[in-house]
């Protein structure tokens, strides 16, 4: 008898934990933009960073920086980014010299990130940056809200981002 009792715990176990298993095979991830992908365009290591008061309350007058990075995977053709756009936000700019939004066959483009043109010695060594303006009460530390970014080839690319917490969080 328990060698029955046995058979019958192990299917149960075995019937719970398949109920508990998901069939999706690459489940969305908002940690730090989830290297959403369109083909050979993807943006990854998305993250809001917002303005925050020295109480770590949210600053909703304050634009929050937006950081990314796109990755042109093309072998042959450019890739640029047009637009980033949010419903949590009234409005998303992007403060790049002219150029900066273009990426090279099998390179990639990051806002906030050093630039150092070592070919041309002309060129100016200055980041692009990406602000949101006007978040609403969706944009909440620690949850995701929904970001668009539209390409010329690829479309539009659309993620969940997290928004960052408080760096200075008292205990």
């Amino acid at each position: 008898m328990t060698r029955y009792a046995a058979s019958a715990a192990m299917a149960l176990a075995l019937g719970v934990s398949t109920a508990c298993s998901s069939d999706d095979p690459e489940p969305d991830s908002t940690n730090r933009g989830g290297g959403e992908t369109d083909g050979q365009t993807s943006v990854e290591n998305v993250f809001i960073a917002p303005a925050y008061a020295i109480d770590c309350s949210l600053q909703v007058d304050a634009p929050a920086q937006l950081s990314f990075t796109a990755v042109n995977d093309s072998s042959t053709e450019a890739e640029t980014l047009s637009e980033i756009t949010s419903p949590a936000a009234e409005r998303v700019e992007i403060d790049a010299p002219a150029g900066a939004l273009e990426i090279a066959p099998e390179s990639s483009i990051a806002a906030g990130q050093p630039v150092e043109n070592v070919e041309d010695a002309d060129a100016p060594d200055r980041p692009f940056r990406s602000f949101m303006f006007g978040l609403d009460d969706s944009a909440e530390p620690g949850k995701s809200i929904p970001v668009t970014f539209t390409f010329e080839r690829a479309g539009d690319i659309t993620l969940q981002v997290a928004v960052d917490a408080c760096p200075n969080q008292s205990e």
